[in-house]
């Protein structure tokens, strides 16, 4: 960081370079939708007139947010830097503001802007981002891992070496087989581990109502702690529908993408859980506003991810720690475990199956330049020249 900082709270950015890379899994993971090998993401990196440097982070998908990397790393070249680098103070709330009017949709290559900015800002006034979205009501926060579409086998394996580690909290993917043996899965489960473990169910949109109904049915009696996204993300009736009635709980994931989506779950009675997504949601700001309609019907929140590296994870943790009304169960923080490698040091936060909040300003991570320039498939850079 730069000694001399100018007491502007926001200097100008004079340079922005952005990296696609692409990562490996340890363990191909296997959902609905197919078994992934490897993950990308678009990489920011944003420096001010004052050499204050900062980081965010892209996770398109084109399954679940319909647009690919490439359509980040395109958005944020030709439309969102372009106005960022423009910007005698871009202070992140003024800059989503006007990267919401510039551009429709997006909402990942948005959301890597502002994380970014959120870092920069905490940097220049020495305080973490969880300060700068109004301080932490929590220190660490309990992590989950989750678990492939499989059998009750498989997913034993996993849940005895994880439990050794530290870990209490399970996702069961599901969608791919039979419901009958999804339920016979969930019911094993139970009964060899009883309350030594939580477990949620995520279906990740691959069920009809119908097939969602007999899942529910079938596990009417279990103390899953709640089921995520059992049908396709446009059906709220048909979710308001599967949660009516039901005492276990209907998570919404891939529903909810922004402000307008969560107004329509929350009037529609749809699900009784928000899966937050900091990436997917446009960045903490975008987040944190669906975090406070979630709490003003009622609904939790659980902090999801999105196969990402640890610019995401971080600016996901920072909010999630200012968030009143979590689910009591583990949060998605383990990615970066599940990634051959990780060019920043959030991995370290993880420990015994809990993260802890780093207290260094900005988001709080160290990212390894070098090691990002390895992992590039594609870069370029827009401002100052190096």
């Amino acid at each position: 960081m730069a000694e001399n900082i100018s007491t502007m709270t926001m200097a100008p950015v004079i340079a922005a370079e952005v990296f696609e890379i692409e990562v490996a899994f340890v363990t191909p993971y296997k959902l609905s939708t197919g078994t992934l090998t490897a993950t990308r993401a678009v990489l920011l990196k944003l420096t001010d007139a004052d050499g204050v440097e900062a980081w965010g982070e892209a996770n398109p998908n084109e399954a679940f947010t319909g647009e690919s990397s490439g359509d980040a790393a395109r958005a944020l070249k030709e439309a969102l830097l372009p106005a960022v680098l423009a910007s005698a103070s871009p202070e992140p709330g003024r800059i989503d503001a006007v990267l919401d009017a510039l551009l429709p949709k997006h909402l990942c290559a948005k959301g890597a802007v502002s994380m970014a900015l959120l870092d920069l800002l905490g940097k220049r006034l020495r305080v973490p981002v969880a300060t700068l979205l109004g301080g932490t009501l929590r220190n660490s926060l309990p992590v989950l891992w989750p678990l492939n579409n499989g059998t009750a086998e498989d997913d034993i394996r996993v849940i005895d070496e994880r439990a050794a580690q530290g870990f209490s909290s399970f996702m069961l993917k599901m969608g791919a087989s039979p419901v009958r043996d999804e339920v016979r899965r969930v019911a094993t489960l139970e009964a060899r581990y009883g309350k030594r473990v939580a477990l949620i169910a995520d279906a990740n949109q691959g069920w009809s109502r119908d097939e969602a109904r007999e899942f529910l049915d079938g596990v009417s009696g279990s103390q899953l702690a709640f089921v995520e996204q059992p049908v396709v993300k446009d059906d709220l009736e048909g979710m308001a529908l599967l949660a009516s009635g039901r005492t276990l709980p209907i998570s919404a994931d891939e529903s909810v993408v922004g402000l307008a989506h969560a107004a329509q779950i929350a009037a529609h009675r749809a699900a009784s859980v928000f899966s937050i997504k900091s990436s997917k949601n446009g960045g903490p700001l975008r987040a944190q506003r669906i975090a406070a309609v979630a709490e003003a019907f009622g609904i939790r929140c659980y902090m999801n991810s999105m196969l990402e590296f640890g610019i995401t994870q971080a600016a996901s943790l920072q909010h999630a720690v200012t968030i009143r009304n979590l689910v009591d169960f583990g949060h998605a923080y383990m990615s970066t475990l599940r990634l051959a490698e990780d060019p920043t040091d959030f991995s370290s936060f993880v420990r015994d199956g809990v993260v802890h909040l780093p207290s260094t300003a900005g988001l709080g991570i160290q990212v390894d330049e070098s090691h990002v320039r390895r992992l590039a498939v594609d870069s370029f850079i827009l401002g100052a020249q190096r």
